[in-house]
């Protein structure tokens, strides 16, 4: 399975994370459910608990408009090959 995100799906993920406060609530809750609703088909099988999925967590997101600065670098690390070997972070650090 693929840890990186397609193009399309990194902008959809970035642009709702940016904007959409029920995407952003769905997001911390359950984001494996967030991520399956923009259209990355690994995560709607949860059967797979390994991988992305064992440290895919969020307590406190960036706020949206720290998102829609970094958008087009996060989005292009995100289709990147280098993803899975080089996570982002979507959080706000401790202040």
């Amino acid at each position: 399975m693929s840890n990186t995100l397609s193009d399309e799906t990194a902008a959809k993920l970035l642009d709702k994370l940016a904007s959409d406060d029920q995407f952003r609530d769905l997001f911390q809750k359950n984001p494996r459910q967030a991520l399956a609703d923009v259209g990355y088909a690994p995560a709607a099988d949860a059967s797979v608990k390994e991988g992305l999925w064992s440290c895919l967590s969020v307590s406190k997101l960036a706020d949206k408009k720290d998102i829609a600065a970094s958008r087009d670098t996060m989005r292009q690390h995100l289709a990147s090959a280098q993803a899975s070997a080089n996570p982002i972070t979507l959080e706000n650090p401790v202040r």
